[in-house]
Formats: C-alpha cells, sequence, structure tokens
C-alpha cells in the first residue's frame, strides 16, 4: 500500500465521518405542537397536531393529514358556532377566540415540556382538552408587579370567567411570567384553584420565562361539567 494510498483512505474515511455528523447535526427535534392549515401541500411531523375547524377541514382531508404525520393525537379548535364532526381522527374540541388560538397551542408547549416532571401521558392530556366533552379556553392578566395577593386575585378572576354552577374535571394551567415562581406564588395559585375544585379533578400547571419586563399572564384549557 503506498502513501498516496493510505492518504486518500485516510481522506474518505474523515469525509463519511463528516457527512455523518452533518447528518446527525441536520436531525432536528420534533416540534411539541403544530397548527395545520388544510391548503399545505406537506405537513411535518409534530407530537400534537391542532385545526382550526373555520379553515374547512373535512374527514377526507384530516385522514390525509393523519396519514401524512402519523399524528397519535390531534385536536380541533373551534372559533365560531361553525361545529365539525368527531369523525375517529379528531381527539377533543377546544373552543376558544380566533385571536387565542396561539395561547391555546402556547399551553400546550408548556404543560407538555414539564411532563416528565410530572408524570402526565397522553390520556391525561385528551381528557384534559375535550376527549369526551369540549374543552374551553381562558386567560387573565396581571398588569402591575405581582406579589402573591395579587397572583391569587389574577387566578380567581381567571376561575370566575367558568360558568357558575360548573364543576371543574380537569384543567391544563399555564403561568407565563418575566421571572421564575416563587414558592409563596405557586402556593398562592395552587391554594387559589384547589378551592374552586373538587377533590377528584385533576389540574396540570406548566410555567414559562420570557423577556418582558413586569409580565404575567394565565391561560387554561378546561373541561367543566
Amino acid at each position: 500500500m503506498t502513501v498516496d494510498s493510505i492518504f486518500e483512505d485516510k481522506q474518505a474515511l474523515k469525509n463519511d465521518i463528516n457527512e455523518e455528523c452533518n447528518d446527525e447535526l441536520q436531525i432536528k427535534p420534533i416540534p411539541l405542537t403544530t397548527l395545520y392549515r388544510p391548503q399545505a401541500d406537506s405537513y411535518r411531523l409534530s407530537e400534537v397536531g391542532f385545526i382550526v375547524i373555520e379553515n374547512g377541514w373535512d374527514e377526507q382531508s384530516l385522514l390525509a393529514l393523519k396519514q401524512q404525520t402519523g399524528l397519535g393525537t390531534l385536536f380541533a379548535l373551534q372559533t365560531t358556532d361553525k361545529h365539525i364532526d368527531r369523525f375517529e381522527v379528531i381527539d377533543g374540541i377546544i373552543i376558544c377566540k380566533a385571536d387565542e388560538v396561539g395561547q391555546v397551542t402556547t399551553v400546550f408547549e408548556s404543560i407538555l415540556s414539564d411532563r416528565d416532571k410530572v408524570g402526565i401521558d397522553v390520556n391525561d392530556i385528551k381528557k384534559s382538552c375535550g376527549a369526551e366533552k369540549p374543552a374551553k379556553f381562558i386567560q387573565a392578566r396581571v398588569t402591575d408587579i405581582p406579589d402573591p395577593e395579587q397572583v391569587k386575585s389574577a387566578v380567581n378572576q381567571l376561575l370566575n370567567q367558568i360558568p357558575k354552577g360548573l364543576s371543574i374535571e380537569y384543567m391544563m394551567l399555564d403561568i407565563e411570567s418575566d421571572h421564575k415562581l416563587s414558592l409563596d406564588e405557586f402556593f398562592s395559585i395552587t391554594t387559589a384553584v384547589e378551592s374552586r375544585i373538587s377533590d377528584d379533578s385533576e389540574v396540570f400547571y406548566g410555567n414559562r420565562m420570557i423577556d418582558k419586563p413586569n409580565h404575567y399572564w394565565m391561560g387554561a384549557i378546561y373541561v367543566a361539567g
């Protein structure tokens, strides 16, 4: 074996290694959520998918979506009075306003990103989001620098949007703020929520930090009966 052939073999091996490394670098993590539109030529894979009923989905287009993506969980967002047949491809329906679609998916992303810490599985998520009956989205905001009492007030403002006489069965509650929640803040939130729900209700919490000074927002998806 000549010196040149040895060099060529080493160079080929190096190129192969670099190619494999580049392939690995190009592998992107699967997004937690994706909002799909029926006019798309192709659909990317995600853990949980969403469609807006008003975008004109029908059974065939939903079946094509699931076949292309292999989606295990798909939710329909209802932003008007327009309904959709449940078919077998829809795992739940969430009622929200047209300008709240992004916030609904954000709540999911927050809860899903913390699921390993709290042990949420897909069936928990489906129950919390309209698998058995439609779920609804609500939100509240704290405009001043929050303290535990203001946080508690915001939670009550959020929960007061649920019609009287209804009992919360499942809830996904996301807190978005400019800082990591203190134990006092989190205790204020859980205390306020638990005072309004029954012992057999299930509530899942998410918490995200964003770069907005004095920002504090809460969004919840709930099922009540």
